[in-house]
């Protein structure tokens, strides 16, 4: 084989060893996951439908590094969370987003979008609510009670 075809072989073979370590690394949390499922409340009735996400929260010591932060609709007021296509999300503290939204014009679903919730717990540096993911957590420890 000529030289050059060699020197063009060692950058394709680490550009595919790059590649399959990404492939098997890359498609979720390598540390293990902890199921989570609660029931979202807006002054005490189920929230009907919406979308839960839990963000890392670093002032409280939990520095991981998610591709995507484990995120869960919610149904008739009851979530689970999945981080990427595995259920449960890794152990620490985790600042919490809800959304909940539908169009402000019923009959045109494409009208501007209405919060069904109060706007503060559908931002990432107002929301009140801050949940720990541990192994047993109890009854009700993931349940999120907004007013």
């Amino acid at each position: 084989m000529p030289p050059r075809l060699t020197f063009l072989r060692a950058p394709a073979l680490i550009l595919v060893a790059g590649l399959l370590t990404c492939i098997a690394g890359c498609g979720g949390s390598t540390s293990k996951l902890i199921p989570v499922k609660g029931k979202v409340t807006v002054n005490g009735q189920p929230l009907a439908s919406g979308t839960v996400m839990f963000h890392p929260d670093e002032s409280k010591g939990n520095t991981a590094k998610l591709p995507i932060p484990p995120v869960g609709p919610i149904k008739d007021g009851e979530y689970s969370l999945a981080t990427g296509k595995s259920e449960g999300a890794p152990a620490g503290w985790y600042k919490v987003i809800v959304t909940a939204n539908v169009p402000s014009n019923p009959k045109d679903e494409y009208s501007e979008p209405r919060s069904l919730i109060n706007p503060i717990y559908n931002q990432l540096y107002s929301t009140t609510l801050s949940v720990e993911v541990k192994p047993d957590p109890g009854p009700g420890a993931y349940d999120l009670p907004l007013k």
